[in-house]
């Protein structure tokens, strides 16, 4: 059988599209059946966007996010209902809204469950996925599969892990893939890095260091064949391991993306996330010590936010020397308790799944406007984001910094010009002036 999987595209600029990284889960699935004998395409609308009326496939899978929903809808019209199936995270959140698109809807993980709903073997509407027990057993994803991606730099995911025990209240992790850790060996993780043909690969997983034995196996095995250099996602509590991190370094770890998620002692404790400001203060000092450079990623719009706590969020990263800083707005994902507080307290104003991308208000807050919120957001981006401040970087020869920044203002003032009405926000939140 002919089938194609497509990871539509988010429909406004933000990081992801311009750093060209697919998601793992199609390409994990179009291996599966490749294997099986099926020839297989996934496109990835960032990567390469094709004409869909000359798309011959017997089976189209979509994956979607909840900022990729209505997107990935679109494209389902495009093809007979019958020959539509439609998963991800968003899909398993709200199975019956994805369902009036597809024949069929996977909640959860697929790759158990793939060959029974490609083959015909499985034929619910609504089919509960496996989750994957064993992931040794997974195959290496084949990136070939991408349509285009030998034309465009691809930063390579590696999941070397699924499921997350910690309980975030805006987080949507579990809802896909549990709350129970599952690890993958350090020989099969090792196998993959080896194999890949890239010096920009990134461990995806929610917590790179969540079972730090095993990440010392992994990071060992890295450091005896260092062949490149790679970023992943931790959690604060890692820096406080000295030789930990040591190790990190010596294994050729360039960046760790850290969701630091407030400066606000009240938003840490409402936000569940049991770390403190000096918890994060320490993790960017020693993880700066060992010459790992800091994606920061913050989350502004709780409760216990202002507009005060914004440009403390700005001050904060500029004082520390966050390499790299990320101010998402609080975003109510479906399924989460954000979600159910916010819509009980009939909060939310809007559902338009295109504005759930942590770049929009789609809520009204407790301690200031929606348009406060996102026009305050916007203003610390550009100062954080400035041109002034990328020629000082390059000037000072860090590169790597500079195209970021650069990179960060030209996201950024895109956004604003096609924001800059903020017509989604309610009557009462609208102004005459532009953002900025």
């Amino acid at each position: 059988m002919k089938i194609a999987f497509i990871e539509p595209s988010a429909s406004e600029a933000n990081v992801y599209s311009k750093l060209h990284m697919p998601l793992l889960g199609p390409i994990y699935l179009g291996t599966i059946l490749k294997n099986r004998g099926h020839e297989v395409v996934v496109y990835n609308e960032d990567i390469y966007k094709p004409d869909y009326s000359r798309v011959d496939a017997d089976i189209i899978g979509i994956s979607i996010l909840t900022s990729t929903a209505k997107r990935g809808y679109e494209i389902a019209k495009q093809f007979p209902k019958e020959k539509v199936i439609i998963g991800g995270v968003h899909a398993s959140l709200l199975p019956d809204e994805a369902l009036q698109f597809a024949r069929q809807v996977v909640i959860g993980e697929a790759e158990e469950v793939i060959v029974g709903i490609v083959e015909g073997s499985i034929q619910d509407p609504v089919v509960q996925g496996i989750p994957v027990q064993d992931l040794d057993s997974l195959p290496q994803p084949d990136f070939s599969l991408v349509k285009g991606y030998k034309k465009r730099p691809l930063i390579m995911p590696i999941s070397t892990s699924r499921g997350c025990p910690f309980d975030c209240t805006f987080c949507s992790v579990t809802k896909m893939f549990g709350r129970e850790y599952r690890f993958r060996s350090a020989g099969s993780v090792i196998k993959e890095f080896l194999a890949l043909n890239t010096d920009s690969i990134f461990f995806c997983d929610d917590n790179f260091t969540a079972n730090p034995q095993r990440t010392r196996t992994l990071l060992e095995l890295m450091a005896k064949n260092r062949v490149r250099s790679w970023s992943c996602q931790v959690r604060c509590d890692i820096a406080k391991d000295e030789e930990f991190l040591t190790l990190m370094s010596k294994a050729g770890c360039s960046v760790v993306c850290v969701g630091f998620e407030s400066v606000n002692a009240k938003t840490l404790k409402a936000y569940q996330k049991k770390q403190s400001l000096d918890d994060i203060i320490n993790a960017i000092r020693s993880f700066h010590r060992k010459k790992i450079k800091i994606h920061g990623m913050f989350v502004l719009g709780s409760d216990d936010d202002n507009k005060h706590t914004i440009w403390e969020t700005l001050k904060f990263g500029l004082k520390q020397k966050i390499d790299t800083l990320q101010m998402t707005i609080l975003t109510p994902f479906p399924g989460t308790k954000v979600y159910a507080d916010l819509r009980r307290e009939k909060r939310i104003f809007s559902q338009d799944w295109d504005l759930y991308d942590g770049q929009h208000v789609v809520f009204k807050p407790k301690l200031l406007s929606a348009r406060e919120l996102q026009s305050n957001v916007a203003q610390a981006y550009l100062k954080f984001y400035s041109l002034s401040r990328f020629f000082i970087l390059l000037v000072k020869l860090h590169f790597r910094n500079a195209m970021f920044r650069l990179m960060g203002y030209r996201i950024v003032r895109q956004w604003l010009q096609s924001n800059h009405k903020m017509h989604w926000l309610p009557e009462s939140n609208i102004s005459s002036h532009p953002v900025i």
